[in-house]
């Protein structure tokens, strides 16, 4: 284990600082600069992106590789189809048009009518 924070630590720290630039750079370039540095940076953040969302890409039952069941501890329960936390962080922080589905959000359970309630 500590093997693996000795590598995870200084990487995080590396991207973290990466995207850090970027931003800056962004904020204080001219257009012509701007244009530049979009042209360079854009599709190598596009490609990462696409390799990380390639990496929770749903198996054949809809549920992410990567992504641990949200009720690990409760085997009794059914998993649910809750979208890859992966792929919905994305397509929040992008504004997609395309709609959450339902399933999204915390477990709703049927209600089932009650014989003895007269409406």
């Amino acid at each position: 284990m500590a093997e693996r924070n000795f590598m995870v630590g200084p990487m995080q720290a590396t991207v973290q600082r990466r995207l850090a630039d970027l931003t800056r750079s962004v904020d204080e370039s001219d257009t012509e600069k701007l244009a530049e540095l979009a042209k360079a940076e854009l599709p190598l953040l596009v490609a990462a992106l696409r390799d990380i969302l390639e990496e929770h890409r749903p198996d054949s039952r809809g549920r992410c590789p990567v992504c641990p069941p949200r009720f690990a501890r409760l085997r009794l329960r059914r998993r649910g189809n809750t979208p890859c936390r992966a792929y919905l962080a994305v397509q929040l922080r992008l504004g997609s048009d395309a709609a959450v589905p339902a399933s999204a959000g915390h477990h709703q359970k049927r209600r089932r009518r009650n014989p003895h309630y007269v409406s």
